[in-house]
């Protein structure tokens, strides 16, 4: 097993609120990719149709992938790759947030707002490093 010095190591409660972010993260963002397929026309009017359906299974597809990354980086602890792949989604998420306001969408541009936010504080987090109590750092001469 691979250590890193004290000075690099991830605090405990950064790690704490990116397990937080990533389950939440997981969970709703399962349920509505799950949801869409199963009952795509329940998210917009004719959703019933071929086209909606197979979007919707491709947006599945990747959500699966990213989501399944994060869990993977999560049970490794792999708290550095983890932090990168929560700043990606914090991404998407500003994204999805832009779309809900181009479409004077309040509920859809404040959620993916909330999740951005939680999202980007935890892989701002994840990416710091910590000086370990009593240690002291060799000073550059």
């Amino acid at each position: 097993m691979i250590r890193h010095p004290n000075d690099m190591v991830t605090s405990l409660n950064a790690r704490r609120f990116g397990a937080l972010v990533t389950l939440l993260t997981v969970t709703t963002s399962g349920y509505f990719a799950v949801s869409s397929l199963a009952d795509p026309g329940g998210l917009v009017p004719g959703g019933d149709q071929a086209a909606p359906k197979t979007y919707a299974a491709y947006m599945a597809a990747r959500s699966a992938v990213l989501l399944g990354g994060m869990v993977w980086l999560l049970a490794l602890r792999a708290w550095r790759s983890l932090g990168l792949l929560l700043a990606l989604n914090g991404a998407v998420q500003i994204g999805d947030a832009a779309i809900g306001a181009a479409h004077h969408q309040v509920p859809q541009t404040i959620g993916p707002l909330v999740f951005a936010a939680a999202l980007l504080i935890a892989a701002r987090l994840l990416a710091g490093r910590n000086q370990a109590p009593g240690q002291i750092r060799p000073t550059s001469r």
